[in-house]
């Protein structure tokens, strides 16, 4: 794993608070999983660095980030602690922007391939968020379209998760979310679309991909409201990897799994990907190592 260039703070979140009491520079600082790989990075000043934790005490807001409050959670359950690292110290902001940027550039964020889930490139600006060339991507289903802020920002979810060719989410306020039915005269094998779709809903709402887990057909990311296509949701019951929860209204639909359906969404999605994420526990996970 990379080295940190002049780390001055590593250990628990009580001595890191000790370690910044007298402290009034900018810092630059990461959150570590227990096996010291970064799942964040970032800039603050006082004691921002603590609030993370504090946040994962609550529900996932809209406007917080899924990701990165699963793996706080994943690591609590776990019996394990977040692991605090102070890289920099900084008397100028803009230099420890430049540094935060340097930092997730290096790591590399999940649609990256990296363990990060910092959702901007760090640096003080949301440039450089999409995970996909807008360019290449703009006129596919799949893809980051400029002019569409509601897919987009439920495709750049998505897409932490792993590529897809066509939308497994979509906007609340466009489409109509249909009852699930399984095709009739028609079979479906488990498909990664399915598993990434599941997997995303989870990882929306908190939810640990294990046996007896319900996971809710809707989904709200950064206030888009949106729900699992009606395609895919049919495709998911008629390839048995998930059993529906039928509801009066097809909004509060919720599909149910097994022991053996959950570990066949985390071999498809991916155990590593899965752990990144913070929708398998520790404890769960090793069944899969």
């Amino acid at each position: 794993m990379m080295g940190f260039h002049g780390e001055l703070f590593r250990g628990n979140g009580k001595d890191c608070q000790q370690f910044l009491k007298n402290n009034s520079d900018y810092y630059v600082y990461l959150l570590l999983r227990p096996d010291g790989r970064p799942f964040y990075v970032g800039k603050g000043k006082d004691y921002r660095v603590m609030q993370h934790e504090n946040e994962a005490t609550h529900p996932n807001g809209r406007r917080s980030n899924a990701h990165k409050l699963n793996v706080i959670r994943s690591i609590w359950r776990s019996d394990s602690a977040v692991i605090y690292a102070i890289d920099s110290m900084h008397s100028i902001e803009g230099n420890a922007y430049s540094r935060e940027a340097e930092l997730i550039f290096n790591y590399g964020r999940l649609h990256e391939n990296g363990p990060l889930t910092n959702l901007d490139p760090g640096g003080g600006s949301t440039a450089g968020s999409s995970p996909i060339s807008k360019t290449k991507h703009s006129n596919t289903l799949g893809g980051i379209p400029e002019n569409d802020i509601e897919t987009a920002t439920l495709n750049e979810f998505v897409l932490d998760i792993g590529a897809m060719r066509s939308v497994v989410l979509k906007p609340r306020s466009r489409f109509e979310v249909k009852p699930t039915q399984e095709f009739q005269n028609n079979s479906r094998s488990p498909t990664k679309r399915q598993a990434v779709a599941l997997a995303a809903s989870a990882s929306a709402n908190g939810i640990i991909v294990e046996g007896g887990c319900d996971i809710p057909r809707t989904v709200e990311i950064d206030g888009i409201k949106g729900f699992v296509e009606n395609g895919v949701s049919r495709d998911i019951v008629t390839s048995k990897m998930a059993t529906i929860i039928p509801n009066t209204s097809p909004e509060g639909e919720k599909f149910r799994l097994t022991e053996r359906q959950a570990k066949v969404i985390v071999e498809l999605v991916g155990v590593n990907k899965c752990i990144d994420l913070g929708i398998v526990s520790a404890s769960y996970s090793e069944a899969f190592q």
